[in-house]
């Protein structure tokens, strides 16, 4: 039992330390195959996430970058694109690519990198690589490892063009490697596909369902920490599953406004705020663990009002992916099935490890008391934390 304890007591610790200021985590690879012998990669990713990856610091802040330090910048994203999409043709590493574009997003308008380069600087960077494709060739092989080291679950959209036609279009999660067929029978048979009539179409949607349901649970398992540590504290409220149950009840609908508001472009909230107001909802329900042990009406609220907040965190997760036309809804609810799994796996398991345990005279002292106190201290270690980076 002591072993158990100090394990369950040492989780939310362990996790302060992986987690650091709240990244998003995802990009859009768009592939396009040009001719017969010329390939670009186009890699649209969020500034701070790549500025985080390359350690890049600044004499003066982002705000006023001087120009060498811009080519610097400009040189690490280069050669951190360049080994973490680890493109592959045939099973050999794709050579002589270099970046041919570099633009930004958010700023004004959107120049060409070989203008001017101090001139890119801006929230989301749009980069594109480019280079000769060998005559021969088969299978395009390409493993994603963009922004794994920032403790997020990232999410990649992959699509490849050809001919100005989009023809696969696939959304990595854990499973970061992609094979696909590039020789031109094969090209001509994706394209053949990609026309097809809606009828034949409407029969791929399952895998598309399937793909977004686990996108949503492995954004809680295993890299959604800080989500993690919110459904352990309304977990720890109660030795009662009924309490539980109402609350997760009430966070699930509530998540889910906001998760399509979001998602939809009604409403939406700076993502600093967010994942600040995030870090405080686990603060405020681990505190509420320890001090107002009974069920109250304003529990079921502030739990509700909190589930408003996580929705618009989920979103963020979304809403750099470009969503398939016409398949908002479906894949909105997808995503939403996976998340909850998600959260119901971490219930499931919390209470297979402490079941046994509820009934003990020691059980809110030993086990709740410093459990919730524990992730209280890491949540407002994060708010503070993303407060500052805001």
């Amino acid at each position: 039992m002591n072993r158990m304890l100090r394990s369950l007591i040492a989780l939310p610790l362990l996790l302060a330390g992986l987690v650091q200021a709240h990244p998003n985590g995802t990009s859009k690879i768009a592939i396009r195959l040009i001719d017969s012998d010329s390939i670009t990669v186009t890699v649209d990713a969020n500034h701070d996430d790549i500025v985080n990856v390359v350690h890049f610091n600044t004499t003066f802040g982002l705000d006023t970058v001087l120009k060498d330090e811009v080519l610097i910048y400009q040189e690490r994203v280069t050669t951190y694109l360049l080994s973490h999409l680890n493109l592959q043709m045939d099973g050999r590493p794709l050579e002589n690519l270099k970046v041919v574009r570099w633009k930004l997003k958010g700023k004004g308008p959107e120049d060409d990198f070989t203008t001017d380069r101090i001139a890119y600087w801006s929230t989301t960077h749009a980069i594109t690589l480019g280079g000769k494709l060998p005559q021969a060739r088969k299978n395009l092989g390409i493993n994603v490892q963009l922004f794994a080291e920032l403790g997020v679950q990232p999410i990649s959209e992959i699509s490849l063009y050809w001919r100005d036609s989009l023809l696969v279009r696939k959304w990595l999660g854990l499973d970061r490697t992609l094979r696909l067929p590039v020789s031109q029978d094969s090209l001509a048979a994706m394209m053949q596909r990609a026309e097809a009539p809606p009828d034949v179409k409407a029969a791929q949607q399952e895998n598309l369902v399937k793909r977004f349901i686990i996108l949503g649970y492995t954004h809680i398992l295993p890299e959604g920490l800080d989500h993690i540590l919110f459904a352990l504290g309304l977990f720890f409220f109660s030795t009662f599953m009924r309490p539980l149950l109402w609350q997760i009840t009430a966070f699930t609908i509530a998540h889910s406004i906001t998760l399509g508001l979001a998602m939809a472009g009604i409403f939406t909230l700076p993502s600093g705020i967010v994942q600040s107001l995030i870090a405080l909802s686990i603060a405020v329900v681990g505190l509420e663990n320890i001090f107002f042990r009974k069920v109250k009406a304003s529990r079921w609220m502030i739990v509700f009002a909190f589930g408003l907040v996580h929705g618009m965190g989920f979103a963020s997760a979304l809403r750099g992916l470009g969503l398939p036309p016409g398949k908002f809804w479906s894949v909105l609810a997808s995503f939403n099935i996976g998340v909850e799994l998600g959260q119901l796996t971490v219930v499931a398991a919390a209470f297979i490890l402490t079941r046994w345990m509820w009934n003990k005279p020691w059980y809110f002292k030993r086990v709740v008391v410093p459990i919730s106190a524990l992730i209280s201290i890491v949540a407002l270690y994060w708010f503070v934390q993303r407060v500052m980076g805001i």
